[in-house]
């Protein structure tokens, strides 16, 4: 019988099915679009495609971080619905103030917890960063391992995560306050593709730089190699997440660079979701996986 109940938010960017089959309960970070908030995960690509297709077109949304209250209510259901205590993978405290809300809620909830326990871990990351570490807990609560071995393990993994994201809409950078309006500009004729990182806080930093898609692609695949292949014992028996927004050209080319520089290396491809989404601009490429220690960057 399982230990603990694994439950999350939406910014793992599992589609609405995938939660259910896994049976991981999750609270959705909504969105907000003309004053009206959004609360909705996809369970199709099509509904991704077409979410960026309006970003494309000029669309706007920004998101809100889930509060206390909401927080008290999720897990109330889930404690009302479960047995054993709750691990819950939280967005990065680097990039929401989601997990300090979960932190308040269950210090609120505490007088009322009747023994059992909630633990958030903090992410440290988001998207299918998130979504890897949803997968090992899964699999760690299915085989009945002890609540606190599979939290140390799970953040044994999460501080070896690498994170690296390659943004081609500088001007979506731009919109976000990542870079100025003048280095959108220059950097957008000149080809210039900021490479960023989650770094070990938790937060965004820009790493480097390169100029064209093809110096890009070797970018990446460069710091699978050094970052990954090079210091992980068995690294091709793990798995490597390239995630995207649409499907441009630094997209596939990663994929076919991948595939042929690391042949026996298993990679799932996922999609983000709207939160994130929203974030990242409709021309975003991430690759995520187990390797070195995070890199100690400042944002």
């Amino acid at each position: 019988m399982s230990k603990f109940v694994v439950t999350t938010d939406s910014c793992a960017d599992f589609f609405k099915s995938d939660y259910e089959k896994m049976n991981v309960p999750y609270i959705i970070i909504k969105r907000i679009l003309d004053g009206v908030e959004i609360s909705e995960v996809y369970d199709s690509e099509q509904e991704c495609e077409e979410f960026y297709e309006k970003l494309k077109n000029g669309e706007r949304p920004t998101t809100v971080a889930g509060n206390e209250q909401e927080f008290i209510e999720f897990f109330t259901k889930v404690l009302s619905e479960t047995k054993g205590d709750i691990v819950h993978i939280c967005l990065s405290s680097g990039l929401s103030v989601t997990y300090d809300n979960a932190i308040k809620a269950v210090e609120a909830m505490q007088p009322k917890l009747n023994g059992r326990k909630i633990h958030i871990v903090d992410s440290l990351i988001a998207t299918w960063g998130m979504a890897m570490l949803v997968e090992r807990l899964v699999e760690m609560r299915d085989v009945g391992m002890d609540t606190g071995e599979a939290i140390e393990k799970i953040k044994e993994i999460r501080d070896h995560q690498q994170g690296w994201f390659v943004i081609t809409d500088l001007f979506h950078a731009k919109r976000g306050g990542r870079i100025s309006g003048t280095k959108a500009m220059i950097g957008s004729v000149l080809g210039i593709k900021p490479i960023m990182i989650i770094a070990k806080n938790g937060k965004l930093a820009i790493q480097g730089k390169a100029i064209g898609a093809k110096k890009a692609v070797k970018y990446l695949v460069d710091k699978v190699e050094e970052m990954g292949a090079k210091v992980r014992d068995k690294f091709m028996d793990t798995t490597l997440y390239i995630v995207r927004t649409t499907k441009g050209e630094i997209y596939e080319d990663i994929k076919k660079a991948l595939a042929e520089k690391f042949p026996k290396l298993k990679v799932k491809e996922g999609i983000m979701g709207p939160t994130i989404g929203t974030h990242a601009g409709s021309t975003a490429t991430a690759i995520l996986f187990e390797g070195a220690p995070r890199l100690d960057l400042k944002a």
